[in-house]
């Protein structure tokens, strides 16, 4: 019979693409709103862009980075009038808004990741 179980020696590594996405997002949301997604995203797919699962870190990165704005962001109680507002102009039930926002942040980093990711490796195996 197999173990599926992890040794304790085996450690995951940090996910630092998705750690630094995020802080750059939290950060520079306040700066540059929406936009910061895409620019974070760029920023770790070409520094990271040798590592696989580069986008995907980015991706929860930004996904993580906006949630922690929306937290922040609800701490001043406007945060569900709001959303009933852009829900009931969005033609949306006002819960699905934050769910939406959540998957505009994930593609947006998602895609920009994996661009810039290609877009190196394109670059560095023309040199070689």
């Amino acid at each position: 019979m197999t173990s599926y179980r992890r040794s304790r020696t085996k450690r995951r590594e940090l996910p630092l693409g998705a750690v630094v996405c995020g802080a750059i997002v939290a950060v520079g949301g306040w700066l540059l709103g929406w936009w910061i997604v895409p620019l974070a995203a760029l920023i770790v797919g070409v520094v990271w862009w040798d590592r696989p699962r580069v986008a995907m870190e980015a991706m929860w990165g930004g996904v993580g980075g906006w949630i922690m704005l929306l937290l922040i962001d609800s701490m001043h109680g406007r945060t569900w009038a709001l959303a009933r507002a852009a829900g009931g102009a969005l033609f949306l039930p006002w819960g699905l808004l934050f769910p939406v926002t959540l998957l505009f942040a994930a593609g947006l980093a998602w895609s920009t990741a994996s661009l810039a990711q290609a877009a190196c490796a394109r670059l560095l195996a023309d040199r070689v």
